[in-house]
């Protein structure tokens, strides 16, 4: 009991609890594919290594994944975008903890700096196994520094009509976006 009353105390440690928590999933999902579309990858948990490196049959360069988890925010709104007071997509916030040195813009991730974004949507859906999928090409860019992404990133609800560019199964975003460029 005191565990679980240290992390609830601790928004620091519970949301490094709660990324780890996505990594394992998002791992599952990749795992998944093993032996069918990937040939086999690699989990990181080093700075400046995106969280995964993939190796899909039939293509020369591994691709590069990055999980990350919806925000919650203790500000009301904070953690979704609404309409009208309604909830129409959750936020992603696609930044480094910290910046490198001096260079604040250190801290928004480059373009090129992995070519998939895993999105667990467990903290809202209760189902830690619920990824979301899109191509870091299809995200939005920061305004003041065109080869980062925004800080501020719009996720589909699981449940909506469309959620394109965003996939739902991991094997047919890499299908139809990796595997015949």
């Amino acid at each position: 009991m005191e565990l679980l009353d240290a992390v609830a105390k601790r928004f620091r440690l519970r949301a490094a609890l709660e990324g780890a928590v996505a990594e394992v999933q998002m791992e599952r999902h990749i795992q998944a594919l093993l032996g069918n579309l990937v040939e086999r990858y690699e989990a990181h948990d080093l700075d400046g290594r995106p969280d995964f490196t993939i190796w899909v049959s039939g293509r020369a360069e591994p691709l590069r994944a990055e999980c990350k988890n919806v925000r919650e925010s203790s500000k009301p709104g904070g953690e979704a975008y609404r309409r009208d007071g309604q909830i129409v997509a959750y936020k992603v916030e696609t930044q480094k903890t910290r910046a490198a040195g001096d260079d604040h813009t250190s801290r928004y991730y480059g373009i090129d700096q992995f070519e998939i974004l895993g999105v667990c949507v467990g903290k809202k859906s209760g189902n830690w196994s619920n990824l979301l999928f899109v191509r870091t090409a299809d995200l939005q860019r920061h305004k003041q520094h065109p080869h980062k992404l925004a800080v501020m990133q719009w996720v589909p609800l699981p449940d909506s009509q469309s959620i394109r560019p965003w996939y739902d199964d991991l094997g047919e975003l890499i299908r139809e976006c990796f595997t015949n460029e």
